[in-house]
């Protein structure tokens, strides 16, 4: 039994005439005819009475014609699945980011433009520290990784990156500390007496690194009044009164009612974001996430 033979026998039974089922199907009516024959032989029963006057269906082939419905419906749904697979509409797309990447704008959108341009592909996302993800990436955890970094990341030679972003790096203070006064931007040697909220090991190291080498480089070692293992958690200690904290600007978009926020005047105080793939495992899936971000 092949599928046009299905096809023949649901388009005879909608018309219940064979020259009419014969011009849908854009054949001639005795070739239609044979295969109606060949396929009730095969099945051993009549799907329909035929008369001079008129064609009906017989109980087997009204038994028959939703069954047939349903293994052609299931037929183009699986040629569906294989053409959408093969256009990059279908699957999974698994990637891994920091844990604030939803907070930059340029990642939220091309997550939110690939959900709605792509329905049907499963969209999973893991919360990762920057440097573990190039491990996960080599050993095909993930097909995509979202990282901060200063400059471009040192990867495997089969770990392609782009940077998506060079975000500022701000300062975060409650609303009634003096250095809330001034408007503008601080600079950092108005931060040499300050405590800090600083990161703590759970928040990895790129961040503390372009913190220290910030207040390296303005000549003083930074106080660290309290460590902060998560991003909400930081703007709260700030908010609680128990320091300052130097936070990339998509951090200070966690807003609190009693915190200010001010640009950094200094010369590097930024960080890039950057998107990775693994060169072995380019999909269209890959791609496409890669044109929207």
């Amino acid at each position: 039994m092949e599928l046009r033979h299905l096809r023949y026998f649901i388009v005879v039974a909608e018309e219940l005439h064979f020259r009419r089922a014969a011009e849908r199907l854009n054949i001639s009516q005795p070739p239609l005819s044979q295969q109606i024959k060949l396929l009730e032989l095969e099945l051993g029963a009549a799907l329909f009475e035929r008369t001079n006057k008129k064609v009906e269906l017989t109980q087997a082939g009204r038994l028959f014609l939703p069954e047939a419905r349903a293994t052609i419906e299931r037929a183009n749904r699986a040629a569906d699945v294989v053409r959408k697979s093969q256009q990059g509409e279908l699957g999974e797309l698994r990637i891994g980011l920091f844990p604030s990447a939803p907070l930059v704008p340029e990642i939220s959108q091309a997550i939110r433009a690939y959900r709605e341009q792509y329905t049907d592909v499963s969209l999973v996302l893991n919360e990762l520290e920057s440097q573990q993800q190039t491990l996960v990436l080599v050993n095909e955890g993930e097909d995509i990784a979202i990282v901060r970094s200063v400059a471009a990341p040192v990867l495997p030679r089969t770990i392609l990156s782009r940077r998506v972003v060079e975000e500022p790096l701000v300062v975060v203070m409650r609303s009634d500390h003096p250095l809330n006064r001034q408007t503008g931007s601080v600079s950092m040697a108005d931060l040499a007496d300050e405590p800090f909220v600083f990161y703590g090991e759970k928040m990895g190291a790129v961040l503390p690194r372009i913190v220290y080498d910030l207040c390296h480089d303005a000549g003083f070692e930074p106080r660290i009044g309290q460590l902060a293992n998560a991003n909400t958690t930081m703007i709260g200690l700030v908010a609680a009164g128990l320091g300052i904290a130097i936070v990339p600007n998509a951090l200070a978009r966690l807003t609190h009612a009693d915190i200010s926020v001010h640009p950094l005047k200094q010369k590097n105080a930024t960080v890039s974001v950057w998107v990775l793939w693994n060169a072995r495992r380019r999909s269209l899936l890959i791609d496409a996430f890669l044109k929207l971000i």
